[in-house]
C-alpha cells in the first residue's frame, strides 16, 4: 500500500521516517522543484542511502538538510516535501 504525506519540517519528514513497523523503508521524495528521488532508510542503523548511486548520508540529519535544500547554516531553502513509501 502506498502512503503519500506532505513534509512541512525537517521534524516531520523525520517523524516519517522513525514509523516504519519493520524499521526498513523504501520511500520516494519528491521536492517543489526538481525530480523525484528513491531512498532507503535503515532505522536501526539511522542510515539513508539514495538509490540510483548507493550514495549513503553521513547521518539522517544530513539527509533531511538535503531534502530541504538547508544552506551551510542548516536553514531550509524549502517549504515542503511530499513522501511516499514503495513496495
Amino acid at each position: 500500500m502506498t502512503k503519500r504525506i506532505r513534509c512541512e519540517s525537517m521534524a516531520e519528514l523525520e517523524q516519517f521516517l522513525n514509523h516504519s513497523i519493520s524499521g526498513q523503508l523504501d520511500f520516494r521524495a519528491y521536492p517543489i522543484a526538481g525530480n523525484p528521488e528513491d531512498f532507503h532508510y535503515n532505522q536501526h542503523e539511522q542510515v539513508v542511502v539514495r538509490k540510483k548511486d548507493g550514495r549513503q548520508f553521513d547521518n539522517v540529519e544530513d539527509f533531511l538538510c538535503y531534502a530541504f535544500q538547508c544552506d551551510l547554516e542548516g536553514y531550509a531553502h524549502t517549504e515542503h516535501v511530499d513522501v511516499e513509501t514503495i513496495n
